[in-house]
């Protein structure tokens, strides 16, 4: 807080109980939810009949567009409003950061699609020099719509006779209703040098924490695998080049521990990730706090790759990153670790608690 021209960190400390509503994908989560934040000693689930605020708003990914919250008051919320389509619209991403040079590296090619005005002069260009292209919704996640071209001819013929059928499909699953949003994909460089582990293809799930306009990174996240061992070709078996299925979580592994190479590498690509995240502040988004909310702070997800020459390359950043039970051990720390980072140091414990977050402060 800026007062006559000079700064002060505000948190708040009551005599009574801190308050807070958690909505988890199960009960038995905000059981254990709840059972992080009264730990801390001086924390109450929230009870309209007993209390008269609400101090902490914590939603799921799955209740953030639930009308019943849009206008409930609280000091804190993991929710911000703002210029963030700058960095969750997989097309804007890539134009902002192509505007600063020293990021050119962690880019692969892309290229926006109206499906209403398809320009396959540039599209055949593309083919030519990158070979395999990777072609998605601009608005989709966890792989949703997701296909793989090496030929442009195939390419020409699933935007004319098949696309509209796919996008029908994938309309049960998508979260926007907007008609129009289904027309703008992006067909990006695909990745053929990619780094193994055990023989297989797969991304790392990272976290980035936006608060008080800065950016923390999670130290850790997930390592997600193809199901079959990876090969230069079959292009549409996803079984292979897929690695955006969470369902078998004996396909999750953990970022950077399971990584099997060494520790100098291990420590570069931490250091990329810095330095990524680092340039993504200078895309100078700006978040805010919705009217009902006096701070707020809001967790994204964001996949990356790296090639077999250890170079980060960034896929895209979500708004909404899939978060699962809180029974599952990383889902819970992942938890745990924003309470560390943000409520700790907005609300103070009464009781002493590890005060160590995994996450780190790159702008």
């Amino acid at each position: 807080r800026q007062i006559k021209n000079e700064s002060f960190y505000e948190f708040f400390y009551f005599l009574r109980k801190y308050t807070y509503i958690t909505t988890m994908k199960t009960q038995k989560d905000n059981e254990i939810a709840g059972k992080i934040l009264e730990k801390r000693g001086n924390w109450e689930i929230f009870n309209p009949k007993n209390h008269k605020s609400l101090d902490f708003l914590y939603l799921h990914p799955e209740t953030k567009s639930d009308k019943k919250y849009f206008k409930m008051n609280s000091l804190l919320k993991n929710l911000v409003y703002g210029d963030i389509q700058k960095i969750t619209n997989k097309n804007t991403l890539f134009e902002e950061l192509e505007k600063i040079p020293s990021s050119q590296k962690y880019l692969i090619a892309n290229y926006k699609i109206d499906i209403k005005n398809i320009d396959y002069e540039k599209i055949n260009y593309m083919f030519k020099k990158y070979k395999v292209l990777i072609f998605k919704p601009i608005h989709g996640s966890i792989g949703e719509g997701i296909e793989i071209f090496t030929d442009f001819l195939d390419f020409k013929k699933f935007t004319k006779e098949d696309l509209n059928k796919r996008i029908e499909q994938i309309k049960k699953t998508f979260y926007f209703k907007n008609p129009k949003l289904f027309n703008l994909w992006v067909l990006q460089e695909y990745i053929d040098n990619p780094l193994l582990l055990d023989g297989k293809k797969f991304h790392i799930r990272g976290y980035i924490i936006t608060f008080f306009n800065k950016i923390y990174l999670m130290k850790h996240g997930k390592i997600i695998m193809a199901e079959e061992n990876y090969k230069k070709k079959d292009y549409k078996n996803k079984k292979i080049h897929d690695t955006h299925t969470l369902g078998n979580q004996e396909s999750v592994r953990r970022y950077p521990e399971d990584l099997k190479i060494s520790q100098s590498k291990k420590k570069s690509i931490e250091e990329q990730m810095k330095k990524l995240f680092s340039l993504v502040e200078n895309i100078q988004i700006d978040t805010k706090c919705y009217e009902e909310s006096k701070k707020c702070y809001q967790l994204f997800g964001f996949d990356a790759m790296i090639t077999d020459n250890y170079q980060v390359k960034l896929i895209e950043i979500n708004r909404n990153p899939g978060q699962s039970e809180l029974k599952i051990p990383f889902e819970k720390e992942l938890f745990e670790n924003q309470i560390k980072l943000v409520v700790d140091h907005v609300f103070p414990p009464k009781n002493k608690v590890d005060e160590d977050s995994d996450f780190i402060l790159v702008y």
